[in-house]
C-alpha cells in the first residue's frame, strides 16, 4: 500500500454552507486546545491516510480574494468567478489513528487540534499506518499500539501502529465577510498534498440564503495516488506488453454527495491528445499506452483514448473508520495502468511523462 489520501464523508459534508453566518469565537486561538469541533456545523469530513509519517500541506487550489486565509468567493448568474465578494474562513484539524485488528480500536494520539490558519500550512501525521508488516527480527507492532521485535509468531508483525489514520477537518468561518443580495452562490476549493505527493482536492459549495441570482457550484472530492516511486526500472513498463498485465501506475477516487461527473485522461493540458510518451534530458522519446481499470463501478479495463470518457455512479461507500458509516455517493475508484504494446529498448536515461486528469460535471 502506497501514500494515499482519500475523503471520508462520514457525519460532514463538502456543499452548502451558509455564507450568511460566522462562527463563534472565530478567532484561530479558540481553537488551539484539546477541544474537538467535529460537531461543529462546518465538519466537512475526514481525511484517510495511509503511508508513513508525513506532513499534509493545505493549499487554495480555487478563487481567492488575496487575503491570507481561505476564501468562498462569489458565483454570478453563468457560473463566472466574482472574488469581490467572500466568507472567509479556517480550518480546524485533528489527527487521529486506527489500530489494527477486527475491529480496529480508535485512537486520538493528537490530543491537540492542528489549526490551519493559511494556504501553505501543515498538518503533522507523526505515525505511519498501512497493512504493511515487517521481516522476521523487526521490529514491529502489535494491535495495541506497543512495539517489539517480530519473532515469525508473536503479534508484533506490523510495520505501522494503525491501520488508518484519519483527520476530522473543520471549516470555521470568521466575521470577514463582504455579501451582495445579486449573489446567491459560493465555491471554495482546496487542495491537500503530502510529502510524497498524495494528494486530495476538495471542492466546496455555499449558498447565501439572502442572495438572488448565481450558479451552484459542485462539490466533491477527488485523489490522486501515485503507486510507482520515480525513477521505476524499465524493465517493468517492458513485461507490460498488454492492458491486461499493464504497470498500475496511479489510482484515483471520485467522491461527491449530489454531484455526477466525467473523468478522462490526456497527454496535454488542453485535453485534446491521448499519445503518450516518455521523454528524457537528452531528447530522446518513447511512447506508451495507458488503460483504466474501474473498480468502483467494477468494470472491464479499457484503453485510454482522447474520446474515452469515464463516468460516476450512484454506490454505496462504506468508511474504513466506522463500519456502520455508509453513504449513497457518485463514486469512480480504478487504477491507471501503463504498458508498451510494442517491444522497445530505448537509450538509458532518466524518463519522465505527465498525464492530465479533467473532472467535467454531469448534469
Amino acid at each position: 500500500m502506497g501514500n494515499a489520501i482519500t475523503y471520508d464523508i462520514a457525519t460532514g459534508t463538502l456543499q452548502d454552507f451558509a455564507i450568511n453566518y460566522n462562527d463563534n469565537p472565530d478567532d484561530p486561538s479558540a481553537y488551539m486546545n484539546s477541544t474537538p469541533v467535529w460537531d461543529h456545523p462546518g465538519f466537512l469530513g475526514r481525511l484517510i491516510y495511509t503511508g508513513e509519517p508525513t506532513q499534509l500541506t493545505v493549499f487554495n487550489h480555487g478563487p481567492t480574494t488575496g487575503g491570507p486565509r481561505f476564501y468562498f468567493t462569489g458565483l454570478d448568474w453563468s457560473g463566472q468567478s466574482n472574488t469581490n465578494y467572500y466568507r472567509e474562513f479556517f480550518l480546524v484539524a485533528r489527527a487521529k489513528g486506527l489500530r489494527h485488528g477486527s475491529p480496529g480500536t480508535q485512537h486520538d494520539f493528537s490530543q491537540f487540534n492542528t489549526v490551519v490558519a493559511g494556504p501553505g500550512q501543515m498538518i503533522d501525521i507523526p505515525y505511519g499506518a498501512g497493512d504493511e508488516t515487517v521481516e522476521v527480527g523487526e521490529l514491529g507492532y502489535n494491535t495495541q499500539g506497543q512495539r517489539d521485535v517480530f519473532d515469525g509468531s508473536n503479534e508484533y508483525q506490523y510495520l505501522y501502529p494503525y491501520s488508518h489514520i484519519w483527520i476530522d477537518l473543520t471549516i470555521i468561518r470568521t466575521r470577514t465577510a463582504k455579501r451582495t443580495f445579486f449573489l446567491r452562490f459560493y465555491e471554495s476549493s482546496l487542495y491537500i498534498q503530502s510529502d510524497e505527493e498524495a494528494s486530495v482536492l476538495l471542492t466546496l459549495s455555499g449558498e447565501d440564503s439572502s442572495g438572488w441570482f448565481g450558479q451552484m457550484p459542485e462539490a466533491f472530492s477527488f485523489s490522486i495516488e501515485k503507486t510507482v516511486e520515480d525513477g521505476f526500472p524499465f524493465s517493468w513498463l517492458q513485461q507490460a506488453s498488454t492492458m491486461y498485465n499493464a504497470l498500475e501506475i496511479a489510482k484515483v477516487i471520485y467522491r461527491a454527495e449530489d454531484s455526477a461527473a466525467s473523468i478522462r485522461f490526456a497527454s496535454d493540458a488542453s485535453g485534446t491528445q491521448a499519445q503518450f510518451f516518455f521523454r528524457n534530458q537528452y531528447g530522446d522519446v518513447f511512447p506508451f499506452s495507458l488503460a483504466f481499470d474501474a473498480s468502483k463501478p467494477n468494470q472491464t479495463v479499457v484503453p485510454i483514448t482522447s474520446s474515452q470518457t469515464f463516468e460516476t455512479m450512484v454506490q454505496s461507500v462504506t468508511s474504513p473508520i466506522d463500519g456502520n458509516s455508509i453513504h449513497q455517493l457518485h463514486v469512480l475508484e480504478g487504477s491507471v495502468l501503463a504498458y508498451l504494446p510494442s517491444y522497445l529498448d530505448p537509450p538509458m536515461g532518466l524518463y519522465s511523462s505527465t498525464v492530465y486528469v479533467f473532472v467535467e460535471p454531469v448534469e
